[in-house]
């Protein structure tokens, strides 16, 4: 007999067999059919639901719309002309058939062109040379050039930009200073057609560059940098060509160099047929070679002359070891002897000058002696300190010392011995002993120079 929950159950289990029989059969699968494509609707914007903004990754930005205006039309500039002409000016002195030209463009480089010679110099960076010109270039003031005045400063300048140019006669001394300075350090000093002997001397705190040339058929021109007409040329005594002649310019060096103050590099030019040597020279007292010294002492003369003329010259101070001396000696009791390249001997002693004369044997066996005893060196500083101490108290100056300074065949030399008495010095010692006691030798002085006549070229006018 079957309980009320056991009916209960049957009844769910017959229910259930029963609605499964009516259901309707699964229908056949059939191939699916290509999707339609819906016509597109528009006017619509579409929609977007944007997450709550706890579930963003990335906050939710406001969509600007920014309409852009078309970009203004940008007028192409001129290219700047970087190698346009800013100033332009030539220099010339036809009596010295010197004809020099400068060209300078914006892009601050610099052309000069020796027209003579041909040669020419590019100068990069010179922004500063040519702001300067083109700022005193308007205001120079240029007066006719005189006719007939070969050795008159031709002078003309253009400036393109500012539509200025200008020539005539440069009579202004601080421009003919800058422009031989800066000519001659680019392109070299200018000696006229046919010059056999040349020197150059920049500018020192005594006096404006100047130069002096002696051509081969022995006419003589000298001028200052800052004068505004060349003299005409003066003929010379042979003496100077011969001096020329007597030397091997194979010997000699590219430069003789001390340093010394109050002194500026120097360029002596020598042409001997179709050979030419330059030589550059500083402090020449100290640094020139014994068979240089004639020709140069003349030079020197004959420059000092021209100078004396000048009113923007102060006198130069007279060199510790002068130009013509062979040999200076300062002993360590304090008594000095200078022999000199004629033979005449000098002695100093006490504030008494004491002057004789020694042979040409004595002069080869002292300056031997000196060589030989290995002591002898090119650096002149022991010497410099010597004649000018330091005066500050700060430094201690050197112990006393015997000392040699001798112009030799390759330069300047100098000795310093602790003692007075060894075997280099004794032919010295024995001649400044001779002369302090008022001893003097009796042989004939050698050579044309003495320390009371200063050498000189004998000019007389010429064409």
């Amino acid at each position: 007999m079957l309980t009320m929950p056991k009916l209960i159950k049957a009844f769910l289990f017959v229910f259930l067999v029963v609605l499964a029989g009516c259901s309707t059969p699964a229908a056949t699968p059939t191939p699916a059919e290509p999707v339609r494509q819906l016509p597109a609707i528009t006017g619509i914007p579409p929609t977007f639901t944007p997450l709550p903004p706890g579930e963003q990754l990335l906050p939710t930005q406001p969509v600007i719309t920014v309409t852009q205006e078309p970009l203004p039309t940008v007028p192409t500039k001129t290219p700047v002309p970087f190698g346009d002409t800013a100033v332009e000016l030539r220099y010339t002195i036809p009596e010295l058939n010197l004809d020099r030209r400068l060209q300078g463009g914006i892009n601050s480089q610099i052309i000069l062109v020796d027209e003579t010679t041909g040669k020419a110099i590019k100068r990069a960076n010179q922004a500063g040379v040519l702001l300067e010109l083109q700022q005193a270039l308007p205001d120079l003031l240029l007066s006719p050039v005189p006719e007939g005045c070969s050795g008159c400063v031709h002078f003309s300048y253009e400036l393109p930009f500012a539509q200025e140019k200008a020539e005539g006669w440069l009579q202004d001394p601080t421009l003919l200073a800058s422009l031989d300075n800066y000519l001659n350090v680019s392109l070299g000093p200018h000696f006229p057609s046919g010059t056999a002997v040349g020197l150059y001397r920049r500018a020192t705190p005594f006096a404006p560059a100047h130069t002096i040339a002696i051509t081969e058929d022995g006419l003589m021109y000298s001028w200052l940098a800052t004068e505004s007409e060349v003299t005409a040329p003066v003929v010379v005594e042979p003496a100077v060509l011969d001096d020329l002649n007597n030397l091997t310019l194979d010997d000699l060096a590219d430069e003789y160099v001390t340093a010394c103050s109050g002194t500026s590099p120097e360029l002596l030019y020598l042409r001997q047929g179709d050979v030419a040597k330059e030589i550059t020279i500083l402090c020449p007292e100290f640094s020139l070679p014994a068979p240089l010294v004639p020709l140069y002492a003349q030079l020197d003369a004959a420059l000092e002359t021209k100078l004396a003329a000048s009113e923007n010259v102060l006198e130069r101070p007279l060199a510790a070891f002068p130009l013509d001396a062979l040999l200076d000696y300062k002993r360590i009791d304090g008594a000095e002897l200078t022999i000199y390249q004629d033979g005449t001997a000098v002695a100093l002693s006490g504030g008494e000058v004491i002057t004789g004369t020694i042979g040409s044997s004595d002069i080869i066996s002292v300056t031997t002696g000196l060589l030989d005893s290995g002591v002898m060196s090119g650096d002149l500083s022991l010497y410099a300190t010597s004649i000018a101490p330091p005066d500050d108290g700060t430094t201690t100056p050197p112990p006393p010392q015997s000392l040699v300074i001798m112009r030799g065949d390759s330069g300047v030399l100098n000795g310093a011995w602790p003692e007075a008495e060894i075997p280099a010095l004794a032919l010295l010692n024995a001649i400044l002993d001779d002369l302090l006691a008022g001893l003097t030798d009796t042989a004939v002085p050698e050579g044309t120079i003495t320390p009371e006549s200063t050498p000189s070229v004998t000019a007389t006018p010429g064409s």
